[in-house]
């Protein structure tokens, strides 16, 4: 411990902190090692500020709620620079959004030891994010626990009309989705059957099993052929309680999933055949590669719901207004604006639920800014 203290004196540490008291016994515990300190900011904005106009921070101690505002924001830009932090709280790691449930937490009252202990460790295991995987969730890890989920990963091809899961049946694999499309399929015991949601590279089937469900009400069907990661339930389950960060960014993409088909009823009870397909297709190529979507019109038909006819009216009025092009088994995404206005405001809250969710949107900022090559 001694050598730890020493490695930390002359270091510079943010004190985000609203009660005086507390804030004063922090700097003053932190002083007796030689550490300095900045602040103690009582507020977000203050906090900010330090940040932006410190020269050098060399680590951050945070508490959770400033007078009723979370400090997320801080964090935020505290990762954004890779600088080191820890939550001195009396919070638990349910209350963080996914992307900091790997940090450290020290409960309320401070303890030297403590203190001392999550400084030295915050400061020797920096967060950065996992640019190998395709997959945002697992991209979203930190390489603490993505090094745990690694070893059991098994990439494999997912082939157009597979299925992953079966209706009532056990789950026995997850997916991590790092290209294609998978559709999730509500059937009635009449055997009719709707799509109710998609899911792409931004989540992961199975996240029923954080609940204790096995079995699946959906059946799961691979839309648009690509390939994931999987993992067989016994090794995700195990995991799970080894990797915080990954079980809440499954929970929080299990709730954004959920309000995914909330609105897709919303879609089929009050919006046009012409807007939901607008929607559909928005959606689609957020989960695609590029703009190119290998789709047919039976498809398009089963995915929505409606009889083929409708589709076969609805994509020339799309192509007409050159938001698309519709080839044999393909569509060209061409304005994606264009496709928005047309969605009529059926597209977008799930969207925006998921970046407030997760932490970052479906799509990346690159593939948002870019614009199809008119051929």
């Amino acid at each position: 411990m001694t050598t730890a203290l020493g490695e930390l004196e002359g270091k510079v540490v943010l004190v985000v902190e609203d009660e005086f008291a507390l804030a004063s016994d922090l700097a003053s515990k932190l002083a007796e090692i030689g550490v300095n300190t900045i602040g103690p900011a009582p507020s977000v904005e203050r906090a900010l500020a330090h940040i932006e106009g410190s020269s050098r921070i060399d680590a951050a101690i945070l508490d959770i709620n400033l007078g009723g505002v979370m400090v997320f924001p801080v964090a935020d830009e505290l990762l954004k620079r890779n600088i080191p932090f820890y939550f001195a709280t009396g919070y638990s790691r349910d209350v963080v959004p996914p992307r900091f449930a790997d940090q450290i937490f020290v409960e309320k009252p401070f303890d030297k030891k403590a203190i001392y202990g999550a400084l030295t460790a915050c400061r020797s295991s920096v967060k950065k994010v996992s640019r190998a995987q395709k997959n945002l969730v697992l991209s979203a890890l930190s390489i603490r626990e993505h090094g745990f989920i690694r070893p059991f990963l098994k990439p494999v091809q997912l082939n157009k009309g597979e299925v992953l899961e079966q209706q009532f049946e056990e789950i026995r694999t997850i997916f991590f989705i790092e290209t294609g499309v998978v559709s999730v399929i509500a059937s009635s015991l009449g055997g009719s059957q709707v799509e109710v949601g998609l899911i792409g590279h931004e989540g992961v089937t199975g996240t029923g099993l954080l609940e204790g469900d096995w079995s699946t009400p959906y059946k799961l069907m691979v839309q648009i052929e690509g390939t994931a990661q999987c993992i067989d339930v016994d090794s995700f389950l195990r995991l799970t309680h080894r990797a915080p960060q990954l079980r809440s960014l499954l929970s929080s993409f299990s709730r954004s999933f959920a309000i995914q088909i909330s609105y897709t009823a919303l879609a089929s009870s009050l919006y046009t055949i012409e807007q939901r397909l607008a929607r559909l297709l928005l959606m689609l190529d957020d989960r695609s590669d590029g703009h190119v979507l290998q789709l047919t019109q039976d498809q398009l038909s089963a995915m929505l719901g409606v009889r083929r006819a409708g589709v076969t009216t609805a994509l020339p009025f799309l192509e007409g207004e050159k938001l698309i092009r519709s080839v044999r088994g393909k569509v060209i995404v061409v304005d994606r604006d264009g496709l928005m206005l047309k969605a009529n405001g059926s597209y977008g809250i799930p969207e925006m639920e998921y970046e407030r969710l997760m932490g970052f949107p479906a799509r990346s900022t690159e593939e948002l800014g870019k614009k199809v090559e008119r051929e």
